[in-house]
């Protein structure tokens, strides 16, 4: 026969791993919902980047001196 001790013990070790796990799940949601807007903010910013070097290479494309075209 288990002991009120015993048993108590079981109750408190249910209750803790209850909690544990629960805390890990909604972490582990919490940080795919961070990750995701990581990325989005990571393709805004490589898109922004790609714009701006396609439009600076038109620039390149001309003599800073005297303007002519130059021929890479």
């Amino acid at each position: 026969m288990i002991s009120i001790f015993g048993l108590l013990f079981m109750v408190m070790f249910v209750l803790v791993f209850l909690g544990v796990f629960l805390t890990i799940i909604t972490q582990f949601w919490r940080m795919r919902g961070m990750a995701n807007k990581v990325f989005t903010l990571a393709e805004q910013e490589m898109d922004r980047k790609l714009r701006e070097g396609s439009a600076k290479g038109t620039e390149a494309a001309q003599c800073p001196n005297c303007g002519a075209g130059l021929q890479v």
